[in-house]
């Protein structure tokens, strides 16, 4: 989903117009009709403030969905996937080691 869908979805859903956005977010309401018409954003904070009002991340807000919990990542669950063979580890040697040319 773009952010363009996604947008109007958030909109929609939430009963809001481009005018209450822009006034509670502070992002111009000509940058979000552009949003909404397609363009790609050209500044982060703009992104960062309309995610902080609507309460999503960034990647909610283009519609990718939730990302894992950080529970998901924790060290030991890694080790046991590692150990269940659900990754490949490769090692390879990382730079040069002292007194190698």
């Amino acid at each position: 989903m773009s952010l363009t869908q996604s947008l109007r979805r958030i909109l929609d859903d939430r009963k809001l117009t481009v005018a209450q956005l822009s006034r509670l977010s502070g992002v111009p309401a000509k940058t979000i009709y552009h949003w909404l018409a397609g363009q790609q954003p050209r500044k982060i904070e703009h992104l960062f403030r309309i995610s902080d009002i609507l309460n999503l991340s960034i990647e909610e807000l283009y519609g990718r969905g939730k990302k894992e919990s950080s529970a998901e990542l924790a060290p030991t669950r890694l080790t046991e996937q590692i150990n269940a063979g659900i990754f490949e580890v490769i090692l390879r040697p990382y730079g040069k080691r002292q007194g190698e040319p």
